[in-house]
């Protein structure tokens, strides 16, 4: 998300690209419920300034991966 490969829509291109992967290896897909969106674009924005992508990496797993059972969430 952070390579502004294109002027609007980086989100949804980054989005897009990481489902594409997670499918293929059989690990589901990123879909953030739209009641949490403001959580997640938040997490976004700090990562874009601090590059801690940790944070971002453990809610997504938590609460943006669908169409797969995940064992244990280790936080």
């Amino acid at each position: 998300m952070r390579g502004q490969l294109f002027w609007d829509g980086n989100k949804r291109t980054a989005t897009l690209c990481a489902n594409k992967l997670m499918i293929d290896g059989g690990a589901g897909l990123i879909n953030v419920p739209l009641n949490l969106w403001g959580q997640w674009n938040q997490l976004i924005s700090d990562y874009y300034h601090s590059n801690d992508m940790l944070p971002l990496k453990h809610w997504t797993y938590n609460h943006g991966i669908a169409g797969v059972t995940l064992g244990p969430k280790n936080d």
